[in-house]
């Protein structure tokens, strides 16, 4: 049997408080919906409607129902089906960060703002790292069209990786779905005939307190009704958008989640929905928002709670810092939110290779991150307990000291069976070979990614694939098809 460690600190009691809770304000204050085609849905089902003010309240009945149609289980699928991230309550799958408007230059090392080639080589390198099966645009590429980043993210993300892409930063025009559409369609065939192996989802999110904004609800409203799995993540800032309360924020991130389930649930019943939680704290002194802050990483465990009361899958916010550069902060940070995300229970765990609260991207940290991936999945598989792992016939042939268990067959046998952690960067050596070595985890992490790179090869997508990407960028966005930024999406990002 094997057993996994998992951490929980809410009563039966407390989360049937918090349910309630959010069902009274979900009924009497209500949310506002700006998105008339949401307002439709809702009145259509029986919800009663304010449309001068866009408010909706949802009576406890339409949230109980919609609550029993959103599925358990589903694929988050890659094109070539070697990287899946099924999601089944029992896996946990490693996503990367996204949207850094700014990058640790490799050349430099001075921070700029992030641009499309950026895109391009996290992606390849996103894909050549093993933990890795779900990826969001890691950065934000300000040198390409700012209008249309949709469409080029999604054709980065397919041309340089075949793993499950999930579009972080919303689509801001409605008018970009169906384009987005064709581009999936191109890539794996009718979409329609593969409903059950999305290669495509979408994160969405609320607009804290309580609002949903309008153009983006009307593109996700469009992508449910085409079986897009959505993940809607509410991220309620803790003392300013949300109350200043650990709870109060639990709640009120509860509320925003519930009220975009009902929406979507009742456009699409049986649609794949996700909830992500991730609110940051506002730090009173400097009025940034922290992202590794101690509450949030304590709320990543009630969270998981409230997705197993509702049986939903749970995207937990972890491997988080709001550090400025790889070193100690981003390493304590990152495995501080990382490990209660992990014992949590989740399905996914988001953050890999951003700092700054999100806001900046490292190459180096990726593949330090890996190492905090790997390490988090080691001890979230737990172990299995059975007569052979007991291994009681070994104790009792080894008996007493002086003599150990190095020489029993059992334990090369285990070594090869993957028992033990062996870590990539981490140096386990003496001091002196660690003097030696005159190497930081920086360092090494910059060769690791350097030999990932030089030897990596993501499954390419065919010629005519790659010219029905283009001609649609091309078509949507008006640039020319040798535009530098058309032409930045196809070109080896590593080796030009």
């Amino acid at each position: 049997m094997n057993v996994r460690p998992k951490v929980s600190m809410l009563t039966d009691k407390d989360v049937r408080l918090i349910h309630d809770a959010s069902l009274e304000i979900l009924e009497e204050t209500g949310v506002l919906y700006e998105n008339r085609t949401a307002l439709d849905v809702l009145e259509a089902h029986g919800q009663k409607v304010d449309r001068d003010r866009g408010i909706a309240w949802l009576k406890p009945e339409i949230v109980e129902r919609c609550i029993k149609t959103a599925p358990r289980k589903f694929v988050l699928a890659s094109r070539d089906g070697r990287s899946d991230a099924v999601i089944d309550g029992v896996q946990m799958h490693h996503m990367t960060d996204g949207q850094a408007s700014f990058t640790i230059d490799e050349k430099s090392g001075e921070r700029r703002t992030s641009t499309l080639h950026d895109l391009t080589l996290s992606t390849l390198l996103a894909d050549a790292l093993e933990p890795i099966r779900v990826l969001w645009s890691t950065v934000f590429p300000t040198d390409a069209s700012t209008d249309r980043r949709a469409l080029f993210e999604v054709a980065a993300s397919y041309m340089w990786s075949s793993k499950h892409f999930q579009m972080v930063g919303g689509v801001q025009d409605p008018e970009d779905v169906p384009h987005i559409l064709a581009m999936i369609d191109a890539v794996c065939g009718d979409r329609r005939k593969q409903r059950d192996r999305p290669i495509f989802s979408m994160v969405t999110c609320p607009v804290s307190p309580l609002k949903h904004d309008d153009a983006m609800t009307e593109a996700c409203i469009a992508l449910a009704k085409e079986w897009v799995p959505i993940v809607f993540w509410p991220m309620p800032l803790q003392g300013a958008t949300a109350p200043i309360t650990v709870a109060g924020t639990l709640l009120m991130t509860n509320v925003e989640f519930l009220s975009g389930l009902v929406l979507y649930q009742l456009v699409q019943p049986g649609l794949p929905m996700i909830y992500p939680a991730g609110p940051e704290t506002l730090d009173m002194r400097t009025s940034l928002a922290s992202t590794a802050s101690p509450e949030g990483m304590l709320l990543n465990l009630p969270f998981a709670q409230m997705t197993e009361f509702y049986d939903v899958p749970y995207m937990a916010g972890g491997i988080c810092s709001d550090a400025k550069t790889p070193g100690i902060q981003a390493a304590y940070e990152n495995m501080g939110t990382g490990m209660t995300a992990a014992l949590s229970g989740c399905d996914l765990l988001v953050g890999i290779g951003i700092m700054e609260d999100g806001n900046t991207l490292s190459f180096p940290q990726m593949l330090i991150d890996e190492e905090i991936c790997n390490i988090l999945t080691f001890i979230r598989n737990g172990m299995e307990v059975s007569h052979e792992t007991l291994m009681v016939e070994s104790i009792h042939r080894v008996g007493h000291s002086p003599n150990h268990h190095l020489a029993e067959p059992a334990t090369m046998q285990f070594l090869k069976a993957g028992k033990a952690y062996w870590p990539r960067i981490s140096f386990r050596g003496t001091y002196g070979d660690w003097k030696r070595r005159g190497k930081d985890e920086v360092q090494l992490a910059r060769e690791r990614m350097k030999d990932l790179l030089d030897k990596h090869e993501v499954d390419a997508l065919p010629a005519e694939v790659q010219r029905e990407l283009r001609r649609i960028l091309v078509q949507r966005t008006g640039f020319a098809a040798n535009d530098p930024r058309i032409e930045g999406v196809f070109r080896h990002p590593w080796r030009g």
